[in-house]
Parts: structure tokens; sequence; C-alpha cells
């Protein structure tokens, strides 16, 4: 099942559904302001108190224990002990939203073959408002130790080398407004926490062709991700090859490891329609 639901960095700035909705007749305030609850739950945490939903959203108690009532009675949130979570509902709304993702489908055997190949664990993922939303896992056969990563997660994308492809994929004047109304949390002592700097990354993941993360959001853990493109020649996801410091080449860029990733996902590109490109050196 894809889940939208990580704890957010307080560093990446969650979006508000409510103020995200396009402006219109068609927009009902209410079910919007149903759905922000719904998004603050995370897999850290799977159980939260009205206040703190409240607080987090910034819907007055009052409102927002209507809506979660009206949620309850149709099986979205379950309320225990006073606290909330989610309900039964979204698990299987959830599978139905899994089961349209061709994506995986198409990448899985691709992504399986590069996990063979690396003997690291490979990813699949997509950009969800400006952050990382991970839409499949393979582990490594070898110890990895621990890794944030798991399908459903979503992580900051300025400091990962899934997001930093899939943001230097997207017009630079969008990426540099965004950039300039965030903070970026430094998660390591090797995060890019410069706007400066972290565009000018942008640019040279743009001009390579692929990113890598040279421990940015996890210290003993670097990658390398390349994009994956459609018919369109529109970048739509991104996968990566991530491993413990000591097992990954000591420079990623132009590595083997770095070939075979951009091979995968041109691989993958072509079953979505993309023409076949020239391998990167």
């Amino acid at each position: 099942m894809v889940s939208h639901s990580v704890k957010p960095s307080h560093s990446v700035k969650r979006l508000s559904i409510a103020k995200a909705a396009p402006a219109g007749r068609y927009t009902v305030d209410a079910a919007a302001k149903a759905l922000e609850l719904l998004t603050v739950f995370s897999f850290n945490e799977r159980q939260l108190s009205l206040a703190e939903l409240a607080g987090r959203t910034g819907i007055p108690r009052a409102t927002a224990f209507r809506l979660l009532s009206t949620l309850e009675g149709a099986g979205f949130v379950v309320k225990e002990n006073g606290d909330y979570r989610l309900g039964i509902k979204c698990f299987v709304l959830g599978n139905v939203a899994a089961a349209n993702l061709d994506l995986r489908q198409v990448a899985q055997p691709h992504l399986s073959a590069l996990r063979d190949v690396t003997a690291e664990t490979v990813h699949l993922a997509v950009l969800d408002h400006w952050q990382v939303v991970y839409l499949e896992r393979m582990p490594s056969p070898r110890p990895v130790g621990f890794m944030r990563s798991r399908v459903g997660a979503i992580l900051p994308a300025y400091c990962t080398g899934l997001g930093k492809v899939l943001l230097a994929n997207r017009p630079e004047p969008d990426v540099a407004a965004w950039a300039a109304t965030q903070t970026f949390k430094a998660w390591t002592p090797n995060t890019i926490t410069s706007r400066k700097r972290f565009l000018e990354e942008l640019r040279a993941t743009r001009a390579r062709g692929y990113g890598v993360d040279e421990q940015e959001h996890e210290l003993g853990v670097r990658c390398v991700a390349a994009p994956i493109r459609n018919h369109q020649r529109e970048v739509v996801a991104a996968i990566s090859v991530a491993g413990p410091t000591e097992r990954m080449p000591r420079t990623l860029v132009g590595s083997e490891t770095a070939k075979a990733v951009v091979a995968a996902a041109q691989e993958i590109s072509v079953h979505l329609g993309a023409a076949q490109e020239i391998a990167v050196s």
C-alpha cells in the first residue's frame, strides 16, 4: 500500500490541503479540512489526540472534533482511549490507489535486476508537494543497518539523491521560488543548507543526468539516483541504489554503480514509452 504518511520535517513546510486546493465554487472547505486532518498521521505518529490534530492543522478544536466524528462514522479514523488513528477505510483506498500504479509493475523487474547487480538496496520514488514519496523498496541481500526509507515513507527532497533528481527536472524558477520559502534543516554535517549551493547542486545533477547523496540525510548511507521519463519525456519518478558508505564506490560520480542506475532508469523509461537514450558515462 502506498501511504503518504511519514512525520514531516519541521524544516520542510507541510502544505495545507485547504490552502492548496484550487480556488473556485467547487472547493468544499469542510472536505479540505477533513483531508488535512488525515494527512497529519504518520508512521511515527500513528495515534494523535484531538488537541494535537487541531494544533498541527490550525483547525479550531470544535471544528476538528466534528470533522473527526464524521470521519469516524465513515471508517476513515478510529477513536481509542481518547486518541485517533487511521481506520480501515484508508487501508482499502490506499490499496485501490496502489493497484493503479502501473509504474511499480513496470519497474519491479528492473529494480530486482539492479538490486542483484549491485547487491545494495534499491528504491523507486516520486515527488509530491516537494517531498519524496517511496513507492518501492527492495532491500540489499547484505546487512545494511537502519535506513529510514520504506514503502510509503515521505522524506525531504533537498537532501536525498532521489529528491535532487526529481527537483532538478522541475523548472528552475519554480524550484528557486520554493527554496526561497524554506529553511533547510541540517540532518547531517554534509547536508546542503545554503539555497545557493542547493540550486548549484541541482544544476550539476541535471547536467550529469543523475544525482548523488553523500551522507546528506543519513550518516553512513550514500546513494545514486536517476530519473524515469514517460512517453512525453517528462520525469515522472526516480530510482536509486543506496548502501553503507564503506560498500559504495569511493567516488560515486562516474562509478559503475552510477552507470547501472542510469541504465536501469532508462530501461524503465523505454517501457513507459520514452525514446532510448545513450548511456551516461
